[in-house]
C-alpha cells in the first residue's frame, strides 16, 4: 500500500475486515466514522476523500456518477508482464487510480457484494459480510445488532 494511505488507514483493526486489497477501500471508508462523529481524513488529501465519499454513495446508493468522475481523472491502463495482467495508474494521483483499480478486481472477484453499511443509521460503519448467505445486516451483532433489535422489540411492543 501506497506511504500516503498508510497514514490515514489502519488495516484490520475492527470487525468485518475484507480478503485482500478491498481491505484497503473498506478501511479508507471507515476514515468517516459516522458513529462517533469523527472524520479522520478531515485533513488529508482531497483526492482521498472525493474517492472515499464516491464509492461510499456508490456503496449506500448505487449512484455510480462520482466514481465515474473519479475514474476518467485518474485512469487504469492494462499492463502485461510475468504471465498476469494488471491495471496500473496511467495518469492523475496513483493512490486514487490504484484504490479504483482495487474496486474493480472486487467487482471480478465478486467480493463486491459482500462489503456492506451497517444497518443501524447511528451506524453506518462498512464491514465485509461473510456469512454463508450473505445476509448480514449489522456491523457487529453484540452491538449495533442487539440495538436494533431492541428498539424493533420495542416499536412492536409499543403498537400492540
Amino acid at each position: 500500500m501506497p506511504d500516503q494511505l498508510l497514514q490515514w488507514v489502519e488495516l484490520g483493526s475492527e470487525p468485518g475486515v475484507a480478503p485482500g486489497p478491498l481491505e484497503r477501500v473498506r478501511a479508507l471508508l471507515n476514515t468517516d466514522d459516522r458513529f462517533h462523529g469523527t472524520d479522520h481524513l478531515a485533513d488529508g488529501p482531497a483526492g482521498l476523500v472525493a474517492f472515499r465519499d464516491a464509492v461510499r454513495r456508490y456503496l449506500t446508493t448505487g449512484d455510480a456518477a462520482g466514481l465515474d468522475a473519479l475514474a476518467a481523472a485518474h485512469p487504469l491502463v492494462v499492463a502485461f508482464g510475468a504471465g498476469a495482467a494488471t491495471l496500473e495508474p496511467a495518469g492523475g494521483d496513483a493512490v486514487v487510480a490504484g484504490l479504483l483499480a482495487d474496486v474493480h478486481r472486487s467487482h471480478a472477484a465478486g467480493e463486491w457484494t459482500r462489503l456492506k453499511a451497517c444497518a443501524n443509521p447511528d451506524c453506518q460503519w462498512v464491514y465485509y459480510d461473510g456469512s454463508r448467505n450473505r445476509s448480514g445486516r449489522w456491523c457487529s451483532m453484540n452491538e449495533c445488532g442487539d440495538v436494533m433489535k431492541a428498539r424493533a422489540y420495542r416499536r412492536r411492543a409499543r403498537q400492540a
